[in-house]
């Protein structure tokens, strides 16, 4: 649960979107079950005792959906994240769920 983004933009291969947020600070690799192997990646992972992390972005056809835990630091992960891929792939359309 969050706030849930969909994040639109020009990319024509889904492995160089991963590249890319793969590269982010704070970025990991998704371990959850529901996430897509080698296209989920999880940001800011919070405190051991919880280890959830504060957001969790994957890339889908024609770019990625975005999830705000509501952690404190989704806000900050998402600017961040639109900035990233604004600057490799262009315009990106961003749409709250």
């Amino acid at each position: 649960m969050g706030i849930e983004y969909s994040l639109r933009f020009a990319a024509q291969d889904a492995e160089a979107v991963a590249d890319l947020l793969r590269s982010l600070p704070g970025a990991t690799a998704s371990t959850s079950p529901y996430a897509a192997p080698g296209l989920c990646f999880d940001l800011g992972v919070g405190p051991a005792e919880d280890g959830w992390p504060e957001a969790t972005i994957q890339v889908e056809p024609g770019g990625a959906y975005f999830c705000d835990h509501c952690g404190g630091g989704g806000q900050a992960f998402l600017e961040r994240v639109v900035s990233s891929l604004e600057s490799y792939f262009g315009a990106v359309t961003v749409e709250e769920l």
